[in-house]
């Protein structure tokens, strides 16, 4: 059985996408909405959950997440150490290109469609 990480985000209300669209290779996300409207982009497909409800997305899928509405959203993220390791990483202010980020976990930013 593989190690999950559960994360408790909190998102303010954010005009479009918080991440670009992007793949995970190698690993597998979910997100579960505690609270808000939470769009979820999972391969070509747009659908808005709403409290209680989540999204499974498989590793090579590509995916993005948006809030909806004025209010924000609250969101059970779950992930692999990977991916977890990835967000810190890009968040962490690091000289190093995103590109590179990406690409040492096993994750690439999506071509534009």
């Amino acid at each position: 059985m593989a190690d999950f990480v559960l994360r408790d985000w909190t998102l303010a209300p954010y005009p479009g996408d918080q991440a670009p669209p992007h793949i995970h290779h190698r690993s597998d996300e979910a997100f579960i909405v505690l609270d808000g409207e939470l769009e979820v982009l999972v391969g070509d497909e747009r659908r808005v959950l709403t409290a209680g409800q989540s999204a499974v997305i498989p590793a090579g899928t590509v995916h993005t997440f948006a809030t909806r509405g004025a209010a924000g959203t609250r969101v059970i993220a779950v992930m692999t150490p990977e991916i977890d390791e990835l967000i810190q990483a890009l968040h962490s202010g690091s000289d190093e290109s995103a590109a590179e980020i990406w690409a040492r976990y096993h994750a690439s930013v999506a071509a534009p469609a």
